[in-house]
């Protein structure tokens, strides 16, 4: 029987535990005797690891044949756009993208491998679960019904075809003058080429730093996703279309808010953070139509 060759594709800043953490949880889900599994590892830095993180990253993949490459030009697009170009050259049937502030399961690559052959998408993706119980957490978390036809999906959860990668569609520095977003529009142009993405309810787990548990990081996050969402949609329309769906999202998570605040006696905690970070994207799409006019 042959194997299914995967591609795994991991971008980092650097040499860090959480990589190795990440590694690890890829031997296990290496385990299948159907999978042939190679990993990429592309780190988006001015120098190269040194000797001795080598020989941790050798141990950990044993068996594993993997590749380690380097993007000097920082940015996460820039590195991005250089595993694409590694990976057009190389034969494989599936790729997954994931981030080195991550974990995942052991059944993780076999889930969305069988998953892919069954419902014959081109991309599937799932769940980023937050390894935090805290509620500044759960407005982030996006999820939806089992197989349901979707725009975009995570760098951070997703399995594609190699046929995906054909198209020339690239990953912008324009929208990333934030910190992200560079995903959601890469994604949301393949789907306007016919791309078929589905949804998988099967999670990676990432991550969380001392930086992202205080309020200021849950405002700031919330604001510069208003911010980034008029990027993303002023990239993917035409003007005019533009400004009426920047007005309904502004109008949406208005609506929001307000339908949040009011829930706030049920849950007190829980819609006062939903409230507030609707209420701040509100803001930031107001903000963000204004700085490109």
């Amino acid at each position: 029987m042959k194997k299914n060759k995967i591609f795994i594709s991991i971008c980092s800043r650097k040499f860090s535990k959480q990589l190795l953490i990440l590694l690890k949880s890829l031997v296990v889900s290496q385990r299948y005797k159907n999978l042939n599994i190679n990993i990429l590892i592309l780190f988006n830095s001015l120098n190269k690891i040194n000797s001795d993180q080598l020989r941790r990253i050798n141990i950990i993949l044993d068996k594993i044949k993997f590749y380690i490459i380097y993007e000097k030009k920082l940015g996460v697009s820039n590195a991005r756009n250089k595993t694409l170009l590694f990976l057009k050259k190389k034969d494989f049937q599936f790729a997954t993208f994931l981030d080195d502030d991550c974990f995942i399961n052991k059944d993780f690559l076999i889930s969305h491998l069988n998953f892919i052959k069954k419902y014959n998408c081109d991309v599937v993706g799932g769940p980023q679960i937050y390894s935090s119980s805290k509620n500044t957490f759960r407005i982030f978390e996006r999820n939806y019904p089992q197989m349901k036809n979707v725009s975009w999906v995570s760098t951070n959860n997703v399995f594609l075809k190699k046929k995906v990668l054909e198209k020339k569609v690239y990953f912008s520095n324009r929208v990333t003058k934030y910190g992200f977003g560079e995903d959601q529009l890469f994604f949301s142009k393949l789907h306007k080429l016919g791309i078929t993405i589905k949804w998988n309810n099967n999670p990676v787990f990432e991550n969380v730093n001392n930086k992202m548990k205080n309020f200021q990081w849950f405002l700031n996050r919330n604001y510069k996703y208003g911010l980034t969402g008029v990027l993303i949609d002023k990239e993917l329309n035409k003007m005019f279309v533009f400004f009426l769906l920047n007005f309904l999202k502004i109008i949406y998570y208005l609506f929001k808010s307000i339908f949040y605040f009011l829930l706030i006696p049920i849950n007190p905690t829980k819609y006062f953070y939903f409230s507030i970070g609707f209420l701040i994207r509100f803001f930031g799409r107001i903000i963000g139509q204004k700085n490109i006019l």
